[in-house]
């Protein structure tokens, strides 16, 4: 029988499977930098961000970077599944997560990761190399029909976060002389999409039957690579010098000790809550938000003034609802809390007596202090591997609140709170490390 994956596949799926005409099944991207005959397309030094459908032969692959397997099983509770990883040759996978609103049939769906280059678009200039014109990219292949869905579901959801006609301020003036700049889909903090494609699967064709299909999305590969904000806690840090004697005392509290790692955690917390209000104001829910789906720039506390932070991994995303509001903001509440609590705890994120994944901590917040700021700060502050991180949480922003109210309100995402809300908060609490 039909899977369910196949049989409600949506428009941009069928539109993806038209591209493979032409292709007699050969392997899926090119390993030569050049094909004989074939005339490069020509693409202006704007078009290469934004998205758009490709073609296999378009990207030479470099390296595979792991194979994640989702196994998807029903939890017990209303309209929510755990994604548990397998595979992930990059060392680095989670071993599960929380979505909701997950529409896969119960089934394994495997994700191969590549590191690629661009080999079919040209630059602008002639005299410019046509390879580096786009950066490197990093490939996701969506392997046969299980897979498809969360194929579609990314390129819907970047399709409506790119699709705003007010974004680009293009026009023309009386003498027809054109004006004002593209829309840069790099401006918004989500990781960009920079194209799709179809073709047969990696390893596939020559044989006998008919060969597995795959769905592809490029994403730019920007500053950090696949650096995970779930990486930050654990990543090691530069011994730094102690301050110099003639340094003020605010440059001291600023640059040394705990300082750089306050900013870090502060300015993570901010980006985070960031790009998922820029989601949401674009009609998006994530519906997969915890600690994996945030890319970073950098995780160097030295660097906490640098940070960018991006959401990733939009297979589960679908047009904004009241239910995706809250289970965005639910997800973000609980990435933020493992952030604080991982990062600024002296035993790490793998204390014996104060765990700090996501998981406990949502247990102890929402079962244990009923999402009581009060109950939350009280049990905390007797935990001694967590004094840094709740000297962090009482700084009082502008509004008489403080990170407890914060992120207890988050996490019961009110009626009408949205998560501009809570960056307008986020954004006005002062610290001595700012």
């Amino acid at each position: 029988g039909m899977s369910r994956a196949t049989a409600a596949r949506p428009a941009v799926a069928r539109q993806l499977a038209r591209r493979v005409d032409g292709l007699d099944g050969r392997a899926s991207c090119s390993s030569r930098s050049t094909r004989p005959g074939r005339r490069r397309r020509r693409l202006g030094g704007s078009v290469a961000t934004a998205l758009m459908r490709a073609e296999a032969e378009d990207f030479e692959i470099l390296r595979s970077l792991g194979t994640v397997s989702y196994s998807i099983e029903p939890t017990g509770v209303s309209n929510e599944r755990t994604l548990s990883w397998s595979g992930g040759d990059d060392g680095c996978v989670p071993d599960s997560f929380s979505v909701s609103g997950g529409s896969i049939a119960s089934t394994d769906v495997v994700i191969k990761l590549y590191a690629a280059k661009v080999i079919g678009w040209s630059a602008d200039s002639a005299t410019e190399d046509a390879t580096s014109a786009v950066p490197d990219v990093l490939l996701k292949e969506y392997v046969d029909a299980p897979a498809a869905a969360l194929a579609d579901a990314e390129v819907e959801a970047y399709m409506k976060l790119y699709g705003d006609p007010n974004d680009s301020t293009i026009g023309v003036d009386a003498k027809g002389t054109p004006y004002g700049e593209a829309f840069d889909p790099a401006s918004l903090p989500v990781a960009p999409l920079i194209a799709y494609f179809s073709s047969a699967a990696v390893g596939e064709g020559g044989g006998y039957g008919t060969p597995k299909r795959s769905l592809w999305t490029v994403q730019r590969w920007g500053r950090g690579g696949l650096t995970r904000l779930a990486d930050y806690p654990r990543a090691r840090q530069e011994k730094r010098d102690d301050a110099q004697p003639w340094w003020p005392p605010i440059q001291r509290v600023r640059d040394v000790g705990l300082g750089p790692r306050h900013r870090y955690v502060r300015n993570a917390a901010r980006g985070a809550i960031a790009a998922v209000a820029a989601v949401h104001q674009r009609g998006v829910a994530h519906n997969a938000i915890d600690a994996t789906a945030f890319q970073v720039s950098t995780t160097r506390d030295a660097d906490a003034d640098e940070l960018e932070v991006r959401l990733m991994n939009f297979g589960f995303a679908s047009a904004l609802t009241e239910a995706g509001r809250v289970a965005d903001l639910r997800g973000a509440a609980a990435a933020c809390a493992e952030l604080v609590f991982s990062a600024l705890s002296t035993r790490g994120s793998d204390g014996i007596d104060g765990a700090t994944d996501a998981a406990t901590l949502a247990k102890l917040f929402e079962r244990v202090f009923e999402l009581d700021p009060k109950r939350a700060r009280e049990y905390c502050a007797e935990e001694p591997s967590w004094e840094h991180a709740v000297e962090f949480l009482d700084y009082k922003d502008s509004m008489a609140g403080d990170g407890w109210t914060w992120l207890t309100d988050m996490w019961r995402a009110g009626d009408v709170a949205s998560a501009e809300d809570f960056l307008a908060r986020a954004e006005a609490v002062d610290t001595p490390y700012d």
